[in-house]
C-alpha cells in the first residue's frame, strides 16, 4: 500500500524550538524565549501573582534561546534531510527576526537573509518548503505593550510582518501555514497568544477575544497572500485527536460532543467563514462578549482556507464526570487516561488507529485537503557509543504511517503529505527538554545545552528512509 503519486514526505521543525541566537543580527526577544525549564512554562501567565515565568526567583535555564543552533547549522541539517530522500520540509519564521519589536516599519534584512539561504538550500536539494508564519512566536515588545494577541493592534502588525515575508519570498513558497496549533490558545494562553491575566478577569473572555483577532489576521493573510500569487495555498492548523466518551453512557458521550465542538471551533471558522451556532450559547453560559464588527464577519466568510492541516500525537478522552478518573497529559493538556490504549514510552498515549479516526472526522467535516504536519514520539534515546537504536520510535510511526496511507487508500480521504515533528531533535514546547526527543536525527547536547552538537543518523533514520523511498510501502514491512 503507498501514498499518491506527489504525496509530500517530510519532517518538520519550528524557529523557537531549533535556532537559538536569539539576539543575533538584530533580532529581539520573542514570548517564547521566556519560557524556562520548568514546570511553570504551561501555566497562564497571572502578572498580579508574585511568581510568574516573567520574573523568576532564581536564575532560570531557557533554552529555546540556544536550541539546537540551527541559525548556523541549517546547511548540515538540511544535508542530513537530503539524504533522507523528504521531499518537504515544514519550518517556521521567527516574527522577531523580521520585525524585532514587531513595529518597525521594515524589515530587518538580515532576518530576511537568513531565511532566504534556507530556502535556498532547500531549493538545492529539490525539497518542498512548507511555512508557518507564526509557532508559538511574536516578539515580546508585542507581549509588554498589547498583551499579545488581546489587542486587535497586533491584528495590522501581524498583516504587515505576513505581507513582508510573502512579497520577498514570492513563487518560492507554496504553502504557507499562519498560525500553529490556533486552538492552543485556549490551553497554554501565553505560548499560543502571548497573553496575560490578572486574577479580577474572566480569562476566557481574554481567550476567545485573542482567538478571533488570530482568525482575523488569518483571513487578511490569506486575502493579501492572493492578491501577492494566487497560487499559493494557505492551510488552517490545529492540535487534532479525537476525543473518545470514557463510556457509552450518553452523558459522556455528549460531554465528548462538547470538548470536540470546542477544539475544532477555530478550524470550523477557518474553513466556513463564520462562527458556529453553538457559541452563541457558549459564550453567554461563560460570560464572554466579543468584540465581533460586521467587516470582521465579512473578511472571515471571503477568505477561507484551501487544506486544514494539523498535529496529531495522541487521541483524548472525557467523561461527564472525571472525579476519580486516571488523567494523562496529551498535546498541550490533561486527559482522562484511556483504559484501552497500551502503556508509552512517551508521556502520551499511543493511538495509532485514532489517527486514521481522526482524519476521517477532519475529511467528513470539511471536505478540504488534509495535511499532517505534525507527528512524533517524543521520549529518551539511549545513546550507546554512536548508535541509537530507537525501535520504539520506529513502532510509533509504523502504526501511525500505517493508518494514514489506509485512510488514504481505503476510506477516500484527500491527504497532501506528512510531516514527522522534530524530525532533528529540539527542545520540546511542553517541557523544554532536549531529552524528550522526536527526531530520527540525534543532536548531542542535554537538557541544559552542554555536550558536541553533533548530529547522528539513528535506527529510525534509515527506516523512514526506506518508507520515503518506497511511498510509504515498507510501513507494512515486518
Amino acid at each position: 500500500m503507498q501514498a499518491q503519486t506527489g504525496f509530500l514526505w517530510g519532517g518538520a521543525i519550528s524557529a523557537a524550538q531549533t535556532e537559538g541566537n536569539y539576539l543575533a543580527d538584530g533580532r529581539k526577544m520573542s514570548n517564547f524565549d521566556y519560557l524556562p525549564l520548568n514546570d511553570q512554562r504551561l501555566k497562564p501567565v497571572y502578572l498580579d501573582q508574585q511568581h510568574t515565568i516573567l520574573n523568576p526567583e532564581n536564575k532560570e535555564i531557557y533554552p529555546s534561546r540556544t536550541a539546537i543552533d540551527f541559525y548556523h547549522t541549517f546547511k548540515e541539517d538540511i544535508k542530513l534531510l537530503s539524504e533522507l530522500g523528504i521531499n518537504s520540509f515544514r519550518f517556521s519564521i521567527s516574527w522577531s527576526r523580521i520585525f524585532p519589536t514587531g513595529e518597525e516599519n521594515g524589515p530587518n534584512q538580515k532576518g530576511l537573509n537568513f531565511y532566504d539561504q534556507i530556502l535556498g538550500e532547500l531549493e538545492k536539494y529539490q525539497i518542498e518548503p512548507i511555512v508557518t508564519i507564526s509557532h508559538f512566536d511574536l516578539p515580546f515588545h508585542l507581549v509588554e505593550k498589547y498583551n499579545g494577541w488581546q489587542n486587535r493592534k497586533v491584528v495590522d502588525l501581524y498583516v504587515h510582518y505576513a505581507k513582508t515575508i510573502m512579497t520577498y519570498f514570492k513563487g518560492r513558497i507554496k504553502y504557507w501555514i499562519p498560525f500553529n496549533e490556533m486552538n492552543m490558545v485556549l490551553h497554554i494562553p501565553f505560548i499560543g497568544g502571548g497573553i496575560t491575566f490578572n486574577s479580577k478577569e474572566n480569562p476566557l473572555q481574554i481567550q476567545y477575544q485573542a482567538g478571533h483577532h488570530q482568525l482575523l489576521a488569518n483571513a487578511l493573510t490569506i486575502k493579501v497572500g492572493k492578491e501577492i500569487n494566487p497560487d499559493t495555498q494557505f492551510g488552517a492548523m490545529l492540535a487534532a485527536g479525537k476525543t473518545y466518551a470514557y463510556t457509552c453512557d450518553p452523558e459522556d458521550v455528549f460531554a465528548a460532543l462538547k470538548s470536540e465542538r470546542e477544539n475544532l471551533l477555530f478550524s470550523d471558522v477557518q474553513v466556513f467563514g463564520e462562527y458556529p451556532k453553538f457559541t452563541a450559547n457558549f459564550f453567554e453560559e461563560n460570560h464572554i462578549q466579543l468584540n465581533v464588527t460586521e467587516q470582521d464577519k465579512h473578511i472571515l466568510k471571503e477568505n477561507t482556507v484551501d487544506f486544514v492541516s494539523f498535529s496529531y500525537y495522541s487521541s483524548a478522552c472525557t467523561s461527564a464526570n472525571q472525579d476519580g478518573l486516571e488523567k494523562v497529559a496529551t498535546n498541550g493538556f490533561m486527559t482522562v487516561k484511556n483504559p484501552y490504549l497500551p502503556e508509552s514510552t512517551s508521556v502520551w498515549q499511543n493511538d495509532p488507529l485514532g489517527l486514521r479516526i481522526t482524519l476521517n472526522q477532519l475529511y467528513d467535516r470539511y471536505r478540504k485537503p488534509l495535511f499532517i504536519v505534525e507527528n512524533g514520539l517524543g521520549t529518551q534515546d539511549v545513546l550507546q557509543g554512536q548508535k541509537i537504536d530507537d525501535e520504539y520510535r520506529i513502532e510509533y510511526l509504523k502504526g501511525h504511517i500505517q493508518n494514514l496511507l489506509l485512510a488514504l487508500n481505503e476510506d477516500g480521504v484527500d491527504l497532501i503529505g506528512y510531516m514527522m515533528w522534530g524530525i532533528i531533535d529540539l527542545t520540546s514546547v511542553s517541557e523544554g527538554r532536549i531529552s524528550k526527543r522526536y527526531g530520527v536525527i540525534y543532536v548531542d547536547l542535554d537538557d541544559e545545552g552542554n555536550g558536541t552538537g553533533n548530529r547522528l543518523k539513528k535506527a529510525s533514520y534509515d527506516w523512514y528512509q526506506e518508507v520515503v523511498k518506497t511511498n510509504g510501502a515498507a510501513a507494512f514491512n515486518d
